[in-house]
């Protein structure tokens, strides 16, 4: 079932959310919508629901337009950041909820219901919690339950809003990864709010990228890191140096350099290379970060820690930093607000 969204606007009083979005996502598709807070990631993914109404354009599912549909019309699953279970209910009772609700004439049979119900929660894994109650539960098993309740509907589409949000760094990593594997398993075309980089680099298919109501790219994860496309992309997509660089043509901007994408050398290189001397030495696991004072400003470089070990850097250590990979962006575009 593909998503497409034509034309879409939506302002709050004076606030415009969204200004003109068009996008499409394909049958299948796992697609992050990645920007900081109040970018309109999040009212798009309700407009999508169904769950606000845009001022202008449309929404269509499998090129049908259902803007006009109410939102248990369009079959849509949603997971909320803070799981939305019912307190009251057992984790078998909250998965089967959509269930019961169902008109009488397409309700399921009872057993039919304790079927589908514990073999979704055994592909979520958490079968064997079914009997408890969302207190007793830990986060990442709640925003497990969370998404077996939106999928035992057998959604057409399935939107997350920021699912990992209110989860500690070392559950969120081990749950987006649990989530690409149960996307590759139910092939269900998904959106997913978030407004972190690592998490929509690792699990989507593809990431759009938003800003002030807009989109500004739109690729693969390796094409928006890789291939930046406006220096707004470039600093929110992980860390960068930008330092003035020589006209662009005819006119002057700025360079970007991501701080893997240093070499340090101990002596000095051609002319691109930058002099400079260390101010600390940092080591954070297998990498070691280092500050380099530059008379224009300072950098901020990682290397291995094997390699900075060898290098034998301390602080006043005088080194020369020549950028493997460099990208250069004229004044009219870091001066825009894209």
């Amino acid at each position: 079932m593909s998503i497409e969204v034509r034309s879409i606007t939506k302002t709050f009083g004076r606030f415009r959310a969204l200004d003109d979005i068009s996008l499409r996502v394909d049958t299948g598709e796992l697609v992050a919508l990645l920007g900081p807070s109040g970018c309109g990631k999040t009212t798009l993914l309700r407009i999508i629901a169904g769950l606000q109404v845009a001022d202008q354009g449309e929404v269509l599912f499998h090129d049908e337009d259902i803007s006009e549909r109410s939102v248990r019309e369009r079959r849509v699953g949603f997971v909320f950041q803070h799981y939305a279970l019912f307190r009251h209910m057992s984790v078998f009772d909250n998965v089967a909820f959509g269930l019961n609700v169902m008109p009488r004439r397409k309700r399921p049979r009872k057993a039919e219901i304790r079927e589908r119900v514990m073999d979704l929660l055994k592909l979520v894994q958490v079968d064997w919690l079914a009997n408890q109650y969302p207190s007793q539960l830990s986060g990442g098993q709640r925003q497990r339950v969370a998404l077996a309740r939106a999928l035992i509907i057998e959604p057409k589409v399935l939107l997350l809003d920021e699912p990992f949000g209110a989860l500690d760094a070392r559950v969120r990593r081990e749950l987006r990864r649990w989530l690409r594997r149960l996307h590759d398993e139910i092939h269900v075309t998904s959106v997913f709010v978030t407004h972190d980089q690592e998490e929509a680099l690792e699990v989507s298919d593809r990431v759009v990228i938003m800003n002030e109501g807009r989109i500004v790219q739109e690729g693969t994860p390796e094409q928006v890191y890789d291939e930046p496309a406006t220096p707004f992309v470039y600093e929110f997509l992980g860390n960068v140096n930008r330092f003035r660089s020589e006209p662009i043509g005819a006119e002057s901007g700025y360079s970007y350099v991501r701080p893997q994408d240093f070499e340090i050398h101990l002596t000095s290189q051609n002319g691109s290379a930058i002099a400079g001397s260390v101010r600390q030495v940092l080591r954070v696991g297998p990498v070691t970060r280092i500050e380099v004072v530059h008379e224009e400003g300072e950098f901020d470089v990682e290397l291995p820690h094997d390699r900075a070990h060898g290098l034998a850097l301390e602080k006043g250590t005088k080194v020369y930093l020549v950028p493997k990979r460099v990208r250069h962006f004229p004044d009219s575009l870091t001066s825009s607000r894209l």
